[in-house]
């Protein structure tokens, strides 16, 4: 009788918690999604987890209290992603096609960090995309804009 009551429990949290796996995962119209979070923290985009997996939709979560000034204009060059995040748009979603270390970054190229996307069966690739060298109007430099100066 306990180990029915336990099953059932368990089965209504699942149902209940927005469907979230013990990964970390959730299940989405049976499609697999990973969530990652993403904030700034000294500068830096932090995105936790920092490792996804190729060919699984990926869905971003911006936390905008902790992301200043332009650290809100998203730039992913490797898979074409460009987008201004706010508080009714603070998503990014996108399925990788490749695998490596790959760039993210704000508009002015003042905010970075990277991310890993590992082949299907986990193991990590080699590739390592080259932080660009080009920035926006501030590049490295503070401008006013929030970033770091």
């Amino acid at each position: 009788m306990a180990l029915i009551a336990i099953i059932v429990l368990g089965i209504g949290y699942f149902m209940f918690s927005g469907g979230s796996s013990p990964t970390g995962k959730i299940i989405d119209d049976s499609k697999e999604v990973q969530i990652v979070k993403l904030s700034v923290e000294n500068g830096k985009y932090i995105l936790n987890p920092s490792e996804v997996k190729k060919g699984i939709l990926v869905r971003i979560e911006a936390d905008i209290s902790k992301m200043p000034g332009c650290s809100k204009s998203i730039l992913i060059p490797a898979f074409n992603i460009q987008k201004n995040l706010n508080e009714k748009n603070k998503i990014i979603e996108f399925t990788p096609d490749k695998s490596g270390t790959f760039n993210i970054m704000c508009s002015m190229n003042m905010y970075r960090g990277t991310f890993i996307v590992l082949e299907n069966d986990g193991t990590k690739s080699n590739y390592f995309e080259t932080p660009s060298a080009t920035g926006g109007s501030c590049s490295m430099g503070g401008c006013g804009c929030g970033g770091m100066k």
